[in-house]
């Protein structure tokens, strides 16, 4: 394998393995197949970590606010779009400004506009969480509950090293493990 292959290999499978541990109702848990090669579970990691990378949400479509255009809260009739309308003038003659501050965004403007984006990258996560989880569903994997020491065993190795994935494989593959569903 070329080393620019081999980059991208190792780029996607740290991703993979951040993804594989997941947070459900403030416990940690992994995923886990007993009788799985540790080929196929890199390759799974590798699979599922790159289905997540490409996942998308809805941009917020349904958002409140209408920054993204859907509605037209917020304008006045012949403003700029961002709920300052002209101020003054009537028939051709030009329009006065209102100031030092002309054509900057209101703050609730300002406002709407962050809590869109912070819609947007929620929504993404969840997308990515869930494009996760159903893809390792669907390969035959079980979601486990890790132990304190579990998670700070796993705590003590860095994300994406070989060291985890080997650690989380060890975890994965242990039937006693696998038994230990995540509660809700």
């Amino acid at each position: 394998m070329d080393r620019k292959l081999s980059g991208m290999v190792a780029t996607v499978a740290a991703i993979g393995v951040s993804l594989v541990c997941s947070v459900n109702s403030n416990k940690a848990t992994s995923w886990g197949k007993e009788n799985v090669t540790k080929l196929d579970y890199q390759a799974d990691t590798l699979l599922c970590a790159t289905l997540a990378q490409q996942a998308e949400g809805d941009n917020a479509q349904n958002a409140a606010g209408g920054i993204n255009g859907k509605n037209g809260a917020g304008r006045l009739p012949g403003g700029d779009g961002n709920g300052a309308g002209n101020s003054g003038g009537t028939g051709n003659a030009p329009s006065v400004g209102g100031g030092t501050y002309e054509g900057h965004a209101s703050p609730d403007l300002v406002s709407r506009a962050a809590n869109q984006q912070r819609a947007q990258e929620m929504q993404l996560k969840q997308a990515r969480m869930e494009t996760v989880r159903k893809c390792l569903v669907d390969r035959g994997y079980t979601e486990f509950e890790l132990t304190a020491e579990q998670r700070a065993e796993l705590a003590q190795l860095p994300q994406g090293s070989q060291a985890r994935l080997d650690y989380l494989y060890k975890l994965g593959t242990n039937p006693d493990f696998l038994k230990r569903k995540p509660t809700l």
